[in-house]
């Protein structure tokens, strides 16, 4: 009854299989038996039964070679899950080595399928063969032939495996050069850059593409191959012809950090492009820290302020606050140093004695506040400095002010008491209890 029911089945077949394209033998019982073979196969391959399916494939691919691109099509997933469900490494094996057999076996009996599929043998070896380093350069042959059959037409994550297997024979130490993993980098961005490009167009979303480009800067960046004459060759040109290109700033940007080339003029302009495509508080407290080595005191005030409003972290609120209030103090905007240094306690207690003693500096430098009138109100400051290091808890520096206080005879000669409350004027403005000098 089995038989009879494969038969009808063959016999209902035969129409189907003409539309898809097969080529049965014109001698009848050889035609009957490829029609058998192939219902069997289909059968259990329909129904889920791959075990099954495994005898009448092997004798279909054995027997009828040229019958169907189908019997390699769904041959493939035969074997490829019985890669996956494989217990053991030699069954995995055996089943990867099945894989790429009917690949191969498609390509001899079908030309011009190679171009139609290798993107995805390519990754079926990558995945079955990457913990085998013999295997490396075949895995890499096949991407490159990829490439060259298919072009940015590929399969989108081919560029993602390709990049990967390159890692791995720089690892292995295969003999594979700088220049070769270099070509291999351009090449995989070139075709990952077209894929992006074709999903803007088509107003599709971006992310899995970005994602594999991020992946193969990343697994560059890994091999510390780039340097500042890489960076300034390949990369700075094309930034100079499209200096707002957010995906290329970022580029320049990790690349500059793994090269060292973070104090290069073209460093800080993709910076600022990063930042402006993504602002966050690292690039921006980075930023700061930049202009105002470069003495550029604006764009760094301008970059510590957007660096506070990025994080709810105080800490970090802290380090920029404290950026800011050293910045207005080399420009000698006392005042202004100290608003910047009350915020930065006020949100880091931690800074409090730093801060202080920074404010306590300014008062005690601030010799243009004198009016050199009275030896009791121009001393008056040092002790505002000593009430600042006091905060600050410093006693070498409050030990430092007090040698500066006014002398009993000063206040004396000015007709005042100790304890008695004076107003320090100038940016201080400042009330102190007035103190002398030790004797």
């Amino acid at each position: 009854m089995r038989l009879k029911a494969l038969l009808i089945v063959a016999f209902l077949a035969v129409g189907f299989v003409a539309n898809a394209q097969f080529n049965f033998p014109e001698d009848p019982e050889q035609r009957s038996e490829a029609q058998t073979l192939w219902t069997l196969f289909d059968d259990s391959y329909k129904q889920g039964n791959y075990e099954a399916a495994k005898a009448p494939l092997e004798k279909l691919i054995t027997k009828f070679p040229k019958l169907s691109t189908s019997v390699y099509i769904n041959g493939i997933k035969v074997w490829h899950e019985a890669f996956d469900a494989a217990k053991d490494d030699a069954t995995k094996q055996a089943a990867a080595d099945k894989v790429m057999q009917l690949y191969q076996m498609r390509y001899d009996n079908f030309p011009g399928e190679e171009s139609e599929v290798i993107d995805r043998q390519a990754i079926h070896a990558f995945q079955y063969y990457y913990k085998d380093a013999d295997k490396t350069d075949y895995i890499l042959d096949l991407f490159k032939k990829t490439y060259e059959l298919k072009g940015n037409d590929a399969f989108y994550p081919v560029g993602r495996y390709y990049m990967n297997a390159a890692s791995l024979a720089f690892a292995r130490k295969t003999g594979i050069t700088d220049e070769e993993i270099l070509g291999i980098y351009d090449r995989c961005t070139e075709h990952i850059d077209y894929q992006i490009a074709k999903a803007k167009a088509g107003n599709k979303s971006t992310k899995r593409y970005t994602q594999i480009k991020e992946f193969i800067d990343s697994k560059l960046a890994d091999l510390n191959l780039i340097d500042c004459a890489f960076i300034t060759e390949k990369l700075v040109p094309e930034f100079q012809q499209n200096p707002n290109d957010a995906e290329l700033a970022n580029k320049i940007f990790a690349f500059a950090y793994t090269g060292g080339c973070t104090d290069e003029a073209w460093f800080t302009q993709a910076a600022e492009v990063v930042f402006t495509s993504s602002p966050n508080y690292g690039v921006g407290y980075m930023l700061g820290v930049k202009f105002g080595a470069d003495k550029e005191f604006d764009k760094s005030k301008e970059y510590f302020l957007k660096s506070v409003e990025l994080t709810d972290d105080n800490t970090d609120k802290g380090k920029a606050l404290k950026q800011i209030a050293a910045t207005e103090r080399i420009q000698e905007n006392y005042s202004e140093a100290r608003k910047f240094a009350l915020q930065a306690i006020e949100v880091d207690p931690t800074l409090k004695e730093d801060m202080y003693t920074m404010i306590g500096d300014m008062v005690m430098a601030s010799s243009s506040c004198d009016k050199l009138q009275s030896q009791v109100d121009d001393r008056a400051r040092f002790i505002a400095a000593y009430d600042y290091y006091a905060a600050a808890g410093n006693a070498a520096k409050m030990s430092q002010a007090k040698a500066q206080f006014p002398t009993i005879g000063d206040i004396f000669t000015a007709n005042k008491e100790e304890g008695q409350t004076i107003q320090v004027g100038c940016w201080i403005q400042k009330s102190v209890k007035l103190q002398r000098r030790p004797e």
